[in-house]
């Protein structure tokens, strides 16, 4: 037992990706999807959650449509 009385029982395994690795993999996601984002960068509002849930997937469904286009 730890110090303060309390009991480890599992860990956690860490990926170990190298920084070559991890930066094929942005390489390759930005050559299948070659937009520059979802939507365009600032502030925005919403009175709810569903509200902005609701905005994001719209955002979404036009940069994949936008995308294939």
């Amino acid at each position: 037992m730890g110090e303060s009385g309390q009991k480890q029982i599992g860990s956690r395994k860490r990926m170990r990706t190298s920084f070559i690795e991890a930066d094929q993999l942005q390489k390759t996601v930005q050559k299948l999807r070659p937009t520059q984002g979802v939507c365009r960068k600032g502030l925005y509002k919403f009175r709810t959650f569903e509200e902005a849930d609701q905005w994001m997937e719209t955002m979404i469904l036009k940069a994949i449509q936008e995308s294939r286009h």
